[in-house]
């Protein structure tokens, strides 16, 4: 269970969807995502569970949490981290606008086929 106090803070910036993109490219950060759905933990608990040295996993959750993704918060002696599902946001709206203009552009292609 994680510590109580103040919540984490948003980032001081937007994180874009570039940004975003580029940290879930990676196969052991998604991986690292994924085992954090399941319940907070920390990197030692995470280090068991995947095929690196804790160190490694230190610095995926430091590349994560620089994307809004995860927050750690200290727990006596650790540091346990926790999944911010709310910093895909900004991923979400792109696919959402990416979406709509392909939609769009489809439609126009499908129209001048119907037309020609």
């Amino acid at each position: 269970m994680m510590a109580s106090g103040p919540s984490p803070r948003p980032p001081s910036r937007r994180v874009g969807h570039g940004e975003l993109l580029a940290a879930l490219a990676d196969p052991t950060r998604r991986q690292l995502l994924d085992l954090l759905t399941e319940q907070p933990r920390s990197a030692s608990d995470l280090a068991r569970r995947v095929d690196i040295s804790r160190q490694a996993v230190s610095k995926h959750l430091t590349a994560l949490e620089g994307v809004a993704l995860v927050h750690g918060a200290r727990v006596g002696r650790e540091v346990v981290f926790d999944l911010r599902p709310e910093g895909l946001g900004p991923l979400a709206d792109w696919v959402a606008t990416t979406s709509v203009a392909w939609e769009r552009r489809l439609d126009r292609m499908q129209q001048a086929l119907d037309e020609s």
